[in-house]
């Protein structure tokens, strides 16, 4: 059989591609793809396939080489869609997605940055199309790689239904504990060290709240942790990344989830507490604002004293479940769900599959 769609699955389990890749596969479980489309990817791909979906199975790490390991390993297809941007850059016709521009501002050397840069827009300058998850990166995405307007689409994140209706079960019965959560990477971006310093300042810390940050790797928690003083130590723990049933109880349970960005692509975290019902404590930083929709305050993400007073004001509101339920209901009722979501990325596959065959067709 002909493949017209190879389907980069490989980043499952990586963060917050991992989880793009694993709602996009449940999305597209709801209206299965032709037999045509392929699945490239971990063995765990199997686990998240339609019936009539073929896999080929990979255990090569995405990232080696700076994803050029796999440049000779792609499957052979009409169009393959990378679902990073750091992915082979071989001569397929290609999709790939680009969730954000925040790797050229944050992290590694002035050189190392500008190398990124370039390779960034080598991936995009070869796709036919290129697809972010929110307006901001799409601004970002043209200022910075000089992506014309209509070679991008935005798909913006859908929420976990199931994932969310856990949540939202659980924290209904549970006792909730005094903890301020932190979901997600341990970057530069992330503004941790003003996190530190404003949690320090508040009541909720005064009274015994603790600051619970999860999400690093390895490397990341016992660099954080080293670094952290007595005083720090004394209210923060530090946690690597965790999925399944731990993430649950943890969002579950928490006062609030606090997300101190300077810059996000878009902050699912953040998403998903809303929709679950808990009390979220947001910056300004890049999409953040897109995300909460006016539905919490932000405060201005480079303000020690502002996030301060918005976490203590967080605290407050974690008391009011109904204020929570209110909230939840307003973002289920506005953000898409997998299935939608599905629906609006495969319709930009189809449409650059299209295209690639009259292409085809005029030569």
């Amino acid at each position: 059989m002909t493949t017209d769609v190879v389907l980069d699955c490989r980043w499952l389990g990586y963060w917050g591609a991992g989880r793009f890749t694993e709602l996009l596969l449940y999305g597209l479980s709801h209206d299965p793809p032709p037999p045509s489309w392929v699945l490239w990817g971990p063995e765990q791909v199997r686990g998240l396939a339609w019936p009539s979906a073929r896999v080929a199975v990979t255990g090569r790490d995405p990232r080696r080489w700076s994803g050029q390991r796999a440049c000779f390993e792609v499957p052979r297809g009409r169009l393959a869609v990378f679902l990073h941007q750091q992915r082979p850059l071989c001569g397929r016709t290609a999709v790939v997605v680009i969730h954000d521009t925040i790797q050229l501002r944050y992290g590694g050397s002035p050189p190392e940055r500008l190398l990124r840069a370039a390779y960034l827009r080598c991936s995009a300058a070869r796709a036919r199309r290129v697809i972010t998850v929110s307006e901001y990166s799409r601004t970002c995405i043209r200022r910075d790689l000089a992506v014309p307007d209509e070679r991008i689409a935005t798909v913006p994140l859908p929420y976990d239904g199931a994932f969310v209706d856990r949540v939202a079960a659980t924290r209904r019965r549970a006792a909730i504990q005094d903890i301020a959560l932190y979901v997600g990477r341990f970057a530069p971006h992330k503004n941790l060290d003003r996190l530190l310093a404003a949690y320090e300042r508040t009541r909720f810390c005064a009274q015994g709240g603790r600051l619970v940050l999860s999400g690093g790797t390895g490397t990341e928690v016992g660099a954080l942790a080293a670094s952290l003083t007595d005083r720090q130590r004394s209210f923060t723990s530090v946690r690597p990344w965790c999925d399944g049933q731990e993430l649950e109880t943890l969002m579950a349970t928490a006062r609030f989830v606090v997300q101190p960005s300077l810059e996000e692509g878009y902050g699912l975290p953040v998403l998903e507490a809303m929709a679950s019902g808990v009390t979220v404590c947001a910056s300004d930083g890049g999409s953040l604002p897109e995300v909460t929709r006016g539905l919490v305050p932000t405060f201005p993400a480079r303000s020690v004293e502002a996030m301060a007073v918005a976490i203590d004001g967080a605290a407050a509101r974690g008391r009011d479940r109904a204020g929570e339920e209110r909230i939840a209901r307003a973002i289920r009722s506005e953000m898409p769900t997998p299935a939608e979501f599905a629906r609006q990325f495969r319709s930009v596959i189809e449409a650059s599959l299209a295209g690639n065959r009259e292409a085809a067709s005029r030569c």
